[in-house]
């Protein structure tokens, strides 16, 4: 075994990278999108494949200098932060955009649990009277049993005063 192999071993580097970036092509979809669907009823506006039919005629895509192409990825890279971190418009919307992140982190847990032995324990409680989630507690392998045998707690009475607590 050579020193490097040893030295990536015990270091903290992280060896994969997130695959989703802006790409031109979503950027340019993305505003001739905003062209022209702006003021269309939602059954009225034009679907993806429309879309990215216009953008490939469309000369305007095809000629573009570095600064418009810079300038239309900035704009979707704005447009996806400010979607990501908006508040929802209804209730149920953010139960499920909640619901569904969610289930995405319990995917992650279970694989860095398995892979590294770590324990989680998890407990989610909404924030707002008016919030139709409900809180839950989630663990990888017997972590409650830490919360039961030693804290004396059980976790679905951890769930319901942090409830009490949040609203």
């Amino acid at each position: 075994v050579t020193h490097e192999k040893v030295k990536k071993l015990l270091g903290g580097h992280k060896y994969y990278r997130n695959p989703c970036s802006t790409q031109l092509a979503n950027a340019i979809i993305h505003d001739k999108a905003h062209e022209v669907n702006e003021g269309h009823a939602r059954r009225q506006k034009l679907s993806l494949q429309q879309i990215r039919d216009l953008a490939k005629v469309n000369p305007k895509c095809q000629e573009m200098t570095q600064d418009e192409k810079d300038e239309l990825l900035h704009a979707l890279t704005e447009y996806w932060a400010l979607k990501n971190t908006s508040i929802r418009v209804t209730n149920s919307a953010a139960a499920h955009d909640t619901q569904s992140t969610l289930e995405h982190i319990f995917k992650i847990l279970d694989g860095l649990a398995l892979h590294t032995g770590i324990y989680v324990c998890l407990f989610a409680s909404c924030g707002h009277v008016y919030d139709s989630s409900q809180p839950f507690w989630y663990r990888t392998n017997n972590i409650m049993d830490f919360w039961e045998d030693i804290m004396d707690l059980e976790p679905d009475e951890i769930v319901r005063k942090m409830e009490q607590w949040a609203c």
